[in-house]
């Protein structure tokens, strides 16, 4: 199985090892910077890395629904163990009715013999 890194570069075309690129990327280092650079462009800072926005959005809706999907886990935990208890509550409660039905026949036959 491929990395993540794989992956993500497979899928939206970032962060591809191919020799192609670093040959491009060679490329693009070696030519000139241009004299009027775009001054609302942002260089990217050393160690940080430009992500495309399609792949930023995923990110941060995967991000949201796992979210979403801790918050739903808290509450069925919470549901699971109210029911335990409520359960394990009930289990007595039916253990003592039988034992009470049971003395109760008891006393019974005892009177009418």
């Amino acid at each position: 199985m491929s990395s993540y890194e794989d992956r993500m570069a497979e899928k939206y075309n970032f962060l591809k090892k191919d020799s192609n690129n670093q040959n491009l990327e060679e490329s693009i280092s070696e030519e000139k910077p241009s004299e009027n650079p775009r001054k609302d462009v942002e260089v990217p800072k050393e160690g940080s890395l430009l992500v495309p926005l399609d792949a930023w959005n995923t990110v941060l809706n995967q991000l949201g629904n796992l979210h979403e999907a801790s918050q739903q886990m808290a509450e069925a935990r919470e549901r699971a163990a109210k029911a335990e208890s409520e359960a394990d509550f009930l289990r007595e409660k039916l253990k003592n009715t039988r034992q009470q039905l049971d003395e109760v026949k008891k006393k019974k036959r005892f009177f009418f013999f």
